[in-house]
């Protein structure tokens, strides 16, 4: 029987490959010399490698402590309410009504209603608890008028008067009044004063000096009408995080109005008929004197305001 030799060849080769390989598993590991460091192998990369290897930024690092920071720019945009429920002008015996037949007179009073007032604001954080703003704001609403003690008559010469009569749906105004406000606050923290100005909550006060600038839709007045305005308040900032903020706000406005009369009170027939803006004082022996208005007296004003808005740090 013929054998191959190819056979005896290959078991040669393997005998020689693996002997060495289990030689080498089976023999012991070397143990290190006295005096000699043990060896060790560093898997995990050094801290400060990684950090660099990642390229975090420092100020990730950091973790944000709340306050007021001195140094700061402000933005703030708040939305509220200012109530101008209350008298804002007022003349007496002074005309509401005229038609081709009669004049009517009698004490008018205009009076406002609650107004939608958006504010902005830009402001500056000399120190970690004063902080000055630039204020800018709008309101827009409605006034309505009363009318007593009228009276009324033809318009003829020596025409008897007529006490109480009846008024019309249209006779007292109701129309639209719009007010535009400016001024320059100063923001007290006074936890702040003498503290360190960390925490998120941060009560404050606030006061400031600016103008007010009322528009009325009514045949009584020319234009719009401007009034030095003082104000003063106290509010609550609280520190979301490092750039945003919540402020609540309540704020009292005080200042004198005092509107421009009209140059007249009304035109009819497409202009060609002008009614005088007339007051019609009684005299003791009950008749009355036509005198033409030139000027009002001035109201005292208090307003209270109150409002909530986001605050930006920069």
């Amino acid at each position: 029987m013929s054998r191959n030799p190819v056979t005896p060849l290959i078991i040669l080769m393997m005998i020689t490959v693996c002997t060495p390989l289990l030689a080498q598993d089976t023999a012991p590991q070397e143990k290190p010399l006295p005096g000699e460091p043990e060896q060790s192998f560093q898997l995990l990369r050094d801290s400060s490698t990684a950090a660099d290897e990642l390229d975090i930024d420092e100020d990730e690092l950091v973790i944000w402590e709340p306050a007021v920071v001195a140094g700061t720019t402000e933005l703030s945009f708040a939305f509220g309410f200012i109530d101008f429920n209350q008298v804002l002008w007022e003349n007496n015996q002074i005309i509401y009504k005229y038609t081709a037949d009669k004049t009517y007179w009698g004490d008018v009073a205009i009076k406002g209603q609650s107004a939608f007032n958006p504010v902005l604001r830009l402001g500056y954080n000399f120190t970690k608890w004063l902080c000055f703003e630039m204020v800018g704001g709008v309101a827009i609403t409605e006034y309505t008028s009363t009318i007593e003690n009228r009276r009324a008559r033809d318009n003829k010469p020596d025409a008897a008067i007529e006490e109480n009569p009846p008024l019309g749906d249209y006779d007292a105004e109701a129309r639209s009044l719009l007010t535009m406000q400016a001024s320059v606050n100063a923001v007290i923290y006074p936890l702040a004063i003498s503290g360190d100005g960390k925490g998120k909550m941060h009560p404050y006060l606030t006061v400031g000096a600016g103008k007010m600038w009322y528009e009325m839709n009514s045949n009584y007045f020319e234009g719009m009408t401007g009034a030095n305005d003082l104000n003063g308040g106290i509010g609550l900032r609280i520190l979301a995080d490092k750039n945003i903020s919540i402020r609540f706000e309540i704020l009292a406005h005080s200042h004198s109005l005092q509107f421009e009369p009209a140059p007249y009170f009304t035109s009819l027939d497409e202009g060609t008929v002008i009614v005088p803006l007339d007051e019609y004082p009684m005299n003791p022996d009950g008749s009355v004197t036509v005198e033409r208005v030139t000027e009002y007296s001035a109201q005292d004003l208090l307003l209270f305001n109150w409002s909530i808005g986001v605050q930006g740090t920069f």
